[in-house]
């Protein structure tokens, strides 16, 4: 075996290169030289020309092999060695064990060494030995090495055995690379298994314990610590996270044996180890971390006022259960907690709700629901319909790998029931909103066929006498009254259901508003005389902008209003003024006022208290509540006060005003004349006029009146009639009642154009159906006008004359 002497200058020497082979180095140069400039006659070898043969030949055979070789001779076994060997025992050029005994050259060792060298002499066969430790003294100090090595006993010319040649590899590098991977490997998977610092020091301490030829003793310390000291006998290796490129508050300190070099191949062991430690620190200081934040989270969700769970793994193990959730599940947490979710809930397993789950759980990603029917059994009951809307979070790992799921679910069924039953109460608000529009429709139509051969009547008995020589004026005068106040009747019910379906189209222009005033004092004038009241009015010309029909219809509500619940003989105010930028409109009373209790409600429709007993002329209770409608379309408000009943009330309205309105006329009576005109007179030459309507009454008296105009006038009752009259007769004007039976006056206007007679007739639609929509049909089906039930005859006689 080879073991370099304490004169060697450094582990790391490399050996120098051996001669080819077959090729001897210069005489000058190397070993060969040295070993002929040796002076060996001061030693029991003599001079080489002495040498015994098989030793100059085992030397020139060794001088000339690559291999690191040796040969102890002699009684003293005296060194001998090649250039490969060279390095091992020498400094520089200097022949430090060149013909040195080996007792002396290996006196750290000589004990086993010398025991072995004695057996070989003394007959033993070649021996080897693979990493055997030593300990040698190299750069000043004792070391620890390995060597693996063989002992040849080598003959002198007799066949006596003489001396020993040694072969010999050191695998210190190596065999210290094995055992502190193993020590590494160790220490990796004990500290794979800490979750605490204490466990971790424990795993330090159990890596240090597999390796005590390396490490004596493993501290580990904070950096606010001062530097351990080092222990006599032994070396100190201070190593902190800062040389690993970790930024902890970590350092380890190692205790090493003082016969191991602190060289980079330990140096690189000591700080794998520090790494592996400082790693396994970091992550069991974040796992605590995340403790700290998943427990509080814990008790977050245990607190919510919402759902929540949190599930561990693809089975989706329940690990937390809070109150709410637990009751919207109907099962009790401690039933829920540690079972997978198929197993709590098996009548949704692969149901939707359980593959969003799986999805979010292998995707990652997170997922909010829509609100999502449910059929779960709940307290162990039979399957109930649930509603829910859920959000799930995916749960990481510090190195981002999915682990579980946190679950937000809020139980949605009372709202999705009570949704359901609001609309369906909505469907059904609609469907009874449609049939009061039809009955209104229709009752308005009904109403008004009856009014129009009254209307047409008394016109007819007017134009046969004139007032003051009929001894019916008197009757005739109480029935035109009560058959417009029906009128209005008609005409507010259906106003109110126009308005509350935003069918009320506004024709505003600019106007002076004290003529609407005159023109609704007008309107109102038979039933304030009748009732012999008076009306007190303070009107000023106010420049506005709005619908003059409907500002009228206001005013006239208003006055009907004051007239009806105010005794007989009352007084009744009505002012009209700008103030403050508006409008404004003021009627009042000293009636039967309004009570308390009903001033909040005074202006829904229907809505009329009491008051209705102590009034002679009665209403549907819809006047002020067109007022309120129609004022509000404006822009404006209305309001009402009274002091209580018996103390009268008053009503105001205030509307705004068009900035730069037109400038209002001189005379607003010229803009809305109040006098009643007179019949139109008889036209030169009369027209021959078709009229058809199956009320009877209506279509006669209506055919009256058209012939005092001096019109030719033709007679239908029905469709079939009225398209046989119209094939056969010379026909100018038809006017058709629209709700014809069988046949609408819109179809039988058609047939008549289709039937090719009379072509340059013209067509006007008659009907108790007034609306807007009524109207513009009317319009598309090519008729001149639409006049609805009861119509004005002076209209119309002037409208057929044109």
């Amino acid at each position: 075996m080879i073991l370099p002497m304490p004169t060697i200058p450094s582990p790391n020497t490399a050996p120098q290169a051996a001669a080819p082979s077959g090729t001897y180095p210069r005489p000058d140069a190397g070993v060969r030289r040295l070993i002929e400039q040796h002076d060996w006659a001061a030693t029991a070898l003599g001079p080489m020309a002495g040498w015994p043969v098989s030793l100059k030949t085992v030397v020139a055979l060794m001088l000339d092999s690559a291999e690191a070789m040796m040969i102890w001779w002699g009684p003293d076994l005296l060194q001998i060695y090649n250039d490969a060997y060279a390095p091992r025992v020498t400094a520089g050029s200097v022949p430090t064990v060149l013909g040195q005994p080996a007792a002396i050259s290996w006196k750290h060792s000589w004990a086993e060494i010398g025991q072995e060298v004695d057996l070989v002499l003394n007959g033993r066969p070649s021996m080897g030995h693979v990493d055997v430790p030593f300990s040698i003294e190299r750069n000043g100090r004792p070391e620890d090495t390995f060597w693996t090595y063989t002992f040849t006993p080598v003959r002198d010319d007799h066949g006596a055995i003489r001396g020993v040649l040694i072969l010999s590899k050191e695998t210190t590098a190596r065999v210290l690379g094995d055992r502190r991977h193993a020590a590494l490997e160790v220490l990796r998977h004990a500290a794979a298994l800490a979750v605490s610092p204490e466990m971790l020091a424990q795993a330090v301490q159990h890596a240090a314990a597999a390796n005590r030829a390396d490490l004596h003793g493993v501290e580990l310390r904070s950096l606010k610590q001062p530097p351990p000291d080092q222990a006599a006998g032994t070396q100190r290796v201070w190593v902190t996270s800062a040389d690993i490129g970790i930024d902890i508050d970590l350092g380890l300190a190692f205790t090493v044996p003082a016969t191991l070099p602190v060289d980079a191949a330990f140096r690189r062991f000591l700080e794998q180890f520090t790494l592996l430690v400082a790693t396994a620190s970091q992550r069991i200081g974040a796992e605590a971390r995340r403790a700290i934040v998943e427990a509080e989270r814990d008790r977050l969700l245990l607190d919510a006022p919402v759902g929540a769970a949190v599930m561990i793994g693809e089975a989706l193990v329940y690990h937390l259960v809070n109150a709410v959730y637990a009751t919207i599940s109907g099962r009790a947490a401690g039933e829920m907690v540690g079972k997978p979710f198929v197993e709590v809930f098996p009548e949704l397993r692969n149901a939707p709700v359980h593959e969003s789950f799986l999805e979010v759980y292998r995707a990652g990603a997170p997922f909010v629901s829509q609100p999502t029917l449910v059929r779960i059994h709940r307290h162990g009951g039979a399957l109930d319909d649930r509603y829910f809307t859920y959000n799930l979070s995916p749960l990481r790992t510090l190195d981002g790998v999915v682990y579980g799921l946190m679950v937000i679910a809020v139980d949605i069924t009372v709202e999705v029931e009570s949704r359901a039953q609001v609309e369906l109460l909505n469907s059904e608000l609609q469907t009874a909103a449609r049939a009061k529009d039809e009955f209104l429709a229709l009752l308005g139509h009904e109403l008004r066929n009856p009014l129009a051969p009254i209307v047409t009547a008394l016109e007819l008995m007017r134009m046969r006498a004139p007032a003051g020589t009929s001894p019916t004026d008197r009757e005739q005068v109480i029935i035109r009254r009560q058959v417009g106040h029906l009128t209005r009747l008609v005409d507010d019910l259906l106003d109110v259901s126009r308005i509350t379906r935003g069918k009320v189209e506004l024709r505003k222009e600019h106007v002076d508003a004290a003529g609407i005033v005159a023109r609704a004092v007008e309107m109102v004038s038979p039933l304030i005389d009748q009732r012999k009241q008076t009306l007190h009015r303070d009107v000023s010309p106010v420049a506005w902008y709005g619908d003059p029909a409907r500002l009228a219809q206001i005013i006239s509500n208003l006055l009907s209003n004051a007239s009806r619940y105010s005794q007989a003989e009352a007084a009744i105010a009505l002012s009209s003024a700008a103030v403050d930028g508006q409008l404004q409109i003021t009627v009042s009373d000293n009636g039967s006022g309004i009570p308390a209790d009903l001033l909040p409600r005074i202006f829904e429709p229907f809505v009329q208290g009491e008051r209705k007993l102590h009034s002679s002329v009665g209403g549907l209770g819809i006047g002020l509540a067109l007022v309120k409608n129609l004022t509000e379309l404006h822009g404006g408000t209305v309001s009402a006060h009274s002091a209580g009943p018996g103390l009268g009330s008053a009503f105001t309205v205030r509307l705004p005003l068009l900035e730069g309105a037109a400038p209002a006329p001189a005379d607003p009576a010229a803009t809305y004349p109040i006098a009643i005109a007179p019949a139109p007179a008889a036209p030169a030459g009369g027209r021959h006029v078709l009229v058809v309507d199956d009320n009877i009454d209506a279509a006669d008296t209506l055919a009256r009146m058209l012939r005092i105009h001096g019109h030719t006038v033709s007679l239908a009752y029905t469709p079939e009639s009225a398209l046989a009259l119209f094939r056969h007769t010379c026909i100018d004007l038809a006017i058709l009642d629209i709700g014809l039976p069988g046949t609408s006056g819109y179809e039988l206007a058609d047939q008549m154009r289709a039937s090719a007679a009379n072509p340059a007739a013209s067509y006007i639609a008659l009907s108790g159906f007034g609306q807007d929509i009524d109207k513009q049909r009317s319009a598309a089906a090519g008729f001149k006008a639409h006049f609805v039930k009861p119509l004005a005859p002076e209209t119309l006689a002037a409208l057929v004359g044109s």
